[in-house]
C-alpha cells in the first residue's frame, strides 16, 4: 500500500469517528437525535458545515457510523478466518477480533446502539454510502453471504443455520454492551457469551 494512502485513510477514519462522537454526544446529552443539527455536530467538532457533508451525507448517518464500522470489521474478521474452522470458534475469534481492535471504541459504539435503539428510524433515514462504509442492511447481507459459504444448511430454511448466523450478530452485540459497561479485557466477557450460544443458554438461578 502506498504510504501516502494509508495516512489518506487514517486521516477520514479520524474525521468520521471525531464527527460521529460530537453527533452522538449532542444527541446524549440533550434532546436526542431529532434535536441536534448539523451546524452544532460541525461546530462541536470544530469543522465547517461543507466539512461535514464531505464526510457524511446526512447527520443520521453520523449517529450510526460507529456501528457500521463495526459491523464492517466484523465481516472481515468472519472472513479472515480459516474454512474449516468450527463455526463457534470463528464467531469467537471474530467478536474477540473486533473488540480489542484499536479501531473500535466500545463506549462509542455502545452509545451509537442506545440512540438507534430509542429512535429506529435513524437506519431508515440515513444512505451511508458516501462515508464508505457500509449500511447497516448491507452489512447484514454480507454477514449472510459470509456463513452461507461456512454452513451445510439453507440459510433461508434451515433453522441451525438461520440461528447460528443470528445469534453471531447478537453475541457483537451483547459482547459489546458487556465490554462497555463493565470495561477491562473484552475477552472473558467474548468468551462467556459465546460459550453460553455454544454450549445453550443456560440464565443463572435467583
Amino acid at each position: 500500500m502506498n504510504p501516502d494512502s494509508g495516512w489518506r485513510a487514517l486521516k477520514r477514519e479520524r474525521v468520521l469517528e471525531n464527527l460521529s462522537r460530537a453527533a452522538i454526544t449532542l444527541a446524549t446529552d440533550g434532546g436526542g437525535p431529532d434535536a441536534v443539527t448539523v451546524d452544532a455536530i460541525a461546530e462541536r467538532a470544530e469543522v465547517s458545515r461543507r466539512t461535514f457533508f464531505n464526510y457524511f451525507p446526512t447527520k443520521e448517518a453520523a449517529f450510526t457510523w460507529p456501528l457500521q464500522a463495526m459491523v464492517t470489521h466484523f465481516i472481515a474478521a468472519l472472513g479472515a478466518r480459516p474454512d474449516d474452522e468450527p463455526i463457534w470458534d470463528v464467531i469467537h475469534h471474530a467478536v474477540e477480533e473486533t473488540l480489542t481492535s484499536p479501531d473500535t471504541d466500545l463506549a462509542l459504539v455502545a452509545e451509537a446502539d442506545a440512540l438507534v435503539s430509542a429512535s429506529p428510524a435513524l437506519l431508515l433515514v440515513h444512505d451511508a454510502t458516501a462515508s464508505g462504509r457500509l449500511p447497516l442492511e448491507e452489512g447484514m447481507r454480507a454477514l449472510h453471504a459470509e456463513f452461507a459459504r461456512r454452513l451445510p444448511g439453507d440459510l433461508t430454511r434451515d433453522p441451525a443455520s438461520m440461528l447460528v448466523v443470528e445469534c453471531a450478530a447478537v453475541a457483537l452485540r451483547v459482547s459489546t454492551s458487556l465490554c462497555a459497561r463493565h470495561g477491562g479485557d473484552p475477552r472473558p466477557h467474548v468468551a462467556s457469551v459465546i460459550d453460553q450460544l455454544r454450549n445453550g443458554i443456560r440464565p443463572a438461578r435467583h
